[in-house]
């Protein structure tokens, strides 16, 4: 696992370092997965603070690693991959402990959701930028994700961001919801611990089942109507429309580097 743990405070502070933007790509989920495993057996009565050791708290999808599974027109694979995908975001969402996000960098699409799968969201007061820009990318968003999205920030701010693709600074991103609040950089960690720390060993048990109760019913649809109707994703996935869009921003990536 390329991610850290650490207990402080009576918080398990998780630094995600999966790679230097942490784009999600198979290296990524594995990295979560061991990760949430790890909190549940060896920090099982301690909230969390999830963070990034990288600049980014997390980029989104690995674009050049997803263009190419797209690409192999593998609807078994892709069918792997979403479910791979969705489960890793409700492993952070279902997680029965008070999960803080301070997210000290960009945090775009994929990353920007995981963020949302938290409880309490703090960004840092800086020149990082949040959004969901798949629609600009060509890029579709479950319907499945699109209920953590919808669960977040409510009907009219989720579709005004999904179909802008706008990305925000730390300001707008507060007051569309995206976050709780802001804080300093040099604030941010501190901060989440101390407001996650709050919630001792005594209040766990009363907290795992209000999330529960909280969270229940978008959990039953992301994995009844919402995956039913996620069975037509693959089809968009390696549609030409898809891999051309993802293909020039792979290769303007690319030049850029």
């Amino acid at each position: 696992m390329s991610w850290e743990i650490q207990r402080t405070d009576g918080v398990a502070v998780v630094r995600m370092n999966s790679n230097p933007m942490n784009v999600m790509n198979e290296l990524f989920f594995n990295d979560l997965d061991k990760a949430f495993l790890t909190l549940a057996s060896d920090h099982a009565e301690s909230p969390v603070v999830l963070t990034s050791s990288q600049r980014a708290f997390s980029a989104g999808l690995d674009l050049k690693y997803h263009l190419s599974l797209f690409a192999s027109r593998d609807e078994e694979e892709m069918r792997r991959w979403y479910k791979r995908f969705c489960g890793a975001l409700l492993q952070v969402f279902t997680y029965e402990r008070p999960v803080v996000a301070a997210v000290n960098g960009h945090a775009i699409a994929g990353g920007l959701i995981l963020a949302l799968c938290c409880d309490y969201g703090v960004c840092v007061d800086s020149e990082a930028r949040f959004g969901l820009n798949e629609i600009t990318i060509g890029f579709p968003l479950p319907s499945a994700v699109a209920q953590i999205v919808l669960y977040a920030l409510g009907s009219a701010v989720t579709r005004r961001v999904i179909t802008t693709g706008f990305l925000y600074d730390s300001q707008d991103a507060v007051s569309l919801g995206f976050f709780n609040e802001s804080r300093k950089a040099g604030e941010l960690l501190s901060h989440c611990v101390a407001f996650a720390g709050q919630y001792g060993p005594s209040l766990i048990p009363g907290y795992a089942f209000s999330k529960k109760a909280l969270r229940r019913e978008v959990v039953a649809n992301m994995k009844g109507v919402c995956a039913d109707f996620d069975r037509d994703l693959p089809a968009t996935l390696c549609s030409r429309g898809v891999l051309k869009s993802l293909g020039g921003l792979v290769e303007t990536l690319g030049k850029k580097k």
